[in-house]
């Protein structure tokens, strides 16, 4: 029997987000037990590590990833794994030049990193990572271009898994230090890639003679480096603060608080990749058709809403299963909730900006809010510590959401209603005033009642039509079971 669309918007949707899903749970039970073997001031030395690496992939991949995705469609089946070989190329190279410099440099890279010139082994792992990163990157792809959602989403939940699985046992077995962190790290992305490529054995046939392509590759990804290493500077800035202003115990907390809200992340990385397609596809049907953006805004948005306030609401109850060591980390939580909840629901609303292929504008909104948040941070860390670092990338988030929106109406006007979504992220950032700066638990709870009820009063009915989506999934997912059962 033929599926409706609704299921198989469902089912694509299911697909992709199930692994995030799945991810998250494991990196949220993951997460406190870390905390109980490792110490705040470790765990701030493996941030930078993992800050290191965000960087040095952005610089490796010259932007390629971009350009494969870009032309994968465009190209006969036939031609496409000497794409994947001429994209990757490059990027391979590079990485193996600039894990060359890191170890060469490895005094002065780990005085930068981590405050001391006696560490050789995380330089090494760093250049190692770098390059299984690269080689990871485009074997992921290659499954989510071919549409293996399943596969795609599961290659997450192996990847949160064996990281955290690695970085306990070391723990437990060796040393209780940031070494377990980041042995973790690159054995998580190891396995991932090992595992990718066996998925697709037969993409990953080397092809030689490279063509004139090469260029073309080249010169459509490199635009994509500036806006990304804009967007590092704006994602990183907090922990480039604390690293200066404060002390790695500072960050230790910082990293346990954002290892918490990035559970949200991983579900965001889930709608991402199950929307992006569904609206280009939308768009490119009926470009006039703006109904199914209004209604994908208002439920993500209320979503989002809702959990982020309930985040804030019960933080300390998260927060008590975090080592002693780490109970900091709550009054820094709160106002980390607006990175996951301000770029899910701008995935939204920025699609204007790319149907309209207007793409330099990413750049531009990537520059303001860094300097927005350059400012807040160098401003607030020295006095508040991780707390202003929170604080200052909260409000930047703000920003980031309003610009990408507005500059996104401007070129494909749809109706967003934005007051009411404004009045709910006022509602929102006091909330996360009070839980952060006020250290009375009444009082706390009092606000945090009162925003939860303020934002479920604003969205009402999004709420019973995300209950009816609920039901639907679960209708959905009974039916798939009793026809596999059926089938066997």
């Amino acid at each position: 029997m033929t599926s409706t669309k609704p299921e198989r918007l469902i089912k694509s949707f299911l697909q992709f987000s199930t692994g995030p899903w799945l991810s998250a749970f494991v990196s949220f039970i993951a997460t406190p037990i870390t905390t109980w073997l490792i110490l705040p001031e470790e765990l701030g030395r493996a941030s930078m590590f993992t800050l290191a690496f965000g960087l040095l992939m952005q610089v490796a991949l010259l932007g390629t990833d971009q350009s494969f995705v870009r032309m994968f469609y465009e190209k006969e089946e036939n031609l496409r794994r000497k794409l994947l070989w001429e994209s990757l190329s490059l990027p391979l190279l590079w990485a193996l030049v600039i894990s060359a410099v890191l170890i060469i440099s490895w005094r002065w890279t780990s005085n930068l990193l981590f405050g001391e010139t006696t560490f050789l082994l995380p330089i090494v792992l760093l250049a190692l990572t770098l390059v299984v990163g690269v080689l990871e990157r485009f074997s992921t792809l290659v499954l989510r271009m071919k549409k293996r959602g399943i596969a795609f989403s599961s290659l997450r939940v192996v990847n949160v898994s064996i990281t955290a699985g690695t970085t306990i046992a070391y723990a437990l077995f060796f040393s209780r230090d940031f070494y377990a962190v980041i042995v973790g790290i690159f054995v998580g992305h190891f396995v991932t890639l090992v595992i990718s490529v066996s998925m697709e054995r037969e993409f990953w046939r080397p092809v030689f003679g490279f063509t004139r392509e090469v260029k073309d590759i080249l010169l459509y990804g490199l635009p994509f480096v500036p806006t990304f290493l804009i967007t590092w500077i704006f994602q990183s800035m907090d922990r480039l603060a604390l690293r200066s202003f404060s002390t790695f115990e500072e960050i230790g907390l910082y990293a346990a608080a954002f290892k918490l809200v990035s559970v949200l992340m991983l579900l965001q990385v889930g709608f991402t990749t199950f929307w992006t397609p569904t609206a280009y596809e939308t768009y490119e049907k009926n470009p006039d058709d703006t109904s199914l953006y209004r209604k994908a805004f208002s439920m993500i948005a209320a979503l989002m809403m809702i959990v982020g306030s309930l985040a804030i609401l019960f933080k300390d109850a998260i927060i008590i299963i975090l080592a002693s060591s780490y109970r900091g980390a709550a009054s820094i939580m709160p106002f980390l909730i607006f990175n996951p909840v301000m770029y899910t629901v701008s995935e939204t609303t920025v699609s204007g900006i790319n149907f309209k292929k207007k793409t330099h504008w990413h750049l531009w909104i990537s520059i303001v809010v860094a300097i927005t948040n350059l400012i807040g941070n160098t401003l607030l860390v020295p006095v508040y510590g991780a707390k202003g670092a929170a604080f200052s990338t909260g409000v930047s988030y703000i920003i980031f959401f309003y610009m990408r929106t507005l500059i996104s109406q401007k070129l494909y006007p749809v109706d967003y209603s934005l007051d009411r979504f404004t009045l709910a992220t006022l509602a929102l950032v006091a909330q996360s005033f009070v839980n952060t700066f006020m250290t009375n638990v009444i009082i706390q709870i009092t606000s945090s009642i009162i925003a939860l009820l303020m934002v479920m009063l604003l969205y009402r009915s999004e709420m019973s039509q995300i209950l009816t989506l609920s039901k639907n999934i679960i209708v959905f997912l009974k039916r798939r079971r009793k026809s596999s059962k059926a089938s066997a």
